[in-house]
């Protein structure tokens, strides 16, 4: 059975697959102070309610951006399930072509979530991965990462903002049923909530000229099904794609 594990800077995505087909998904919070031994007990209980073990798992995929904890869960599985995982970079063969980025500077989430994209539409795609950041990645055929754009997350944008406001309290992840908001909360979730959507809009509409105007769109991260309620941009929503791309780099390994 395979695990993939995406390491986020707020969440880490857990999936395990067999034959292709995810069976199981957990989220867990990022903590970068738990250590290797805190980690094994959490991954152990998470496991045992999907009846599971270290065990079951013989192929082990890392895509992580938090440099300080790729090591510490890579050395969990390898002391118990006895399998070195392979830790996703620039790198790593993928199928994906990277020729004019710094292959050692390209996240390892964004190359997981390009691979899943052009899998899925064998043409020109723009990811749109709304995380701690908010990442658009553009991919042309056949198979390239031509580069994007990494914007404040709406989650991070949101804190900043109720951090430097003593007198405005935490703003839902919902946007005002009018533009033109009727309250101090209102006026903020409009701001936030539609002016990021606009911002994303606005990126994908410059990012299609380039691309010469015909790029599918895919939405993924932890937020995307809630955005996409509001937007028709995207042509396809999928929460799973960057653990779909890591389950078909870590097939290409077996394949080689």
């Amino acid at each position: 059975m395979l695990l993939a594990l995406d390491i986020g800077n707020s969440n880490i995505v857990i999936g395990a697959s067999s034959n292709g087909k995810w069976k199981h998904q957990w989220r867990i919070q990022t903590d970068t102070d738990k250590t290797a031994d805190e980690y094994a007990v959490l991954f152990n209980s998470l496991f045992s309610e999907a009846d599971l073990g270290f065990n079951n798992f013989n192929r082990i995929i890392i895509s992580s951006v938090v440099p300080q904890l790729t090591q510490t869960i890579s050395e969990v599985f390898e002391k118990k399930s006895h399998t070195e995982a392979l830790i996703l970079n620039g790198e790593v063969e993928t199928g994906l072509k990277i020729k004019r980025l710094n292959r050692k500077s390209v996240g390892a989430d964004l190359i997981a979530d390009a691979v899943g994209a052009y899998a899925l539409f064998k043409d020109d795609c723009i990811v749109v991965d709304f995380g701690t950041a908010t990442t658009l990645m553009a991919v042309k055929k056949p198979g390239e990462l031509i580069g994007g754009s990494i914007c404040a997350g709406l989650k991070v944008t949101i804190d900043a903002l109720v951090g430097k406001t003593a007198q405005l309290s935490q703003i839902p992840l919902e946007p005002p049923k009018q533009v033109i908001g009727g309250s101090t909360m209102e006026a903020m979730q409009s701001g936030l909530v539609l002016g990021h959507l606009c911002m994303i809009e606005g990126l994908i509409d410059r990012m299609q000229k380039q691309m010469d105007g015909s790029a599918k769109v895919i939405a993924t991260g932890g937020l995307s099904e809630k955005i996409a309620e509001h937007t028709d941009y995207f042509d396809v929503i999928d929460p799973m794609l960057t653990l779909d791309g890591l389950r078909l780099i870590m097939e290409r390994q077996d394949e080689e």
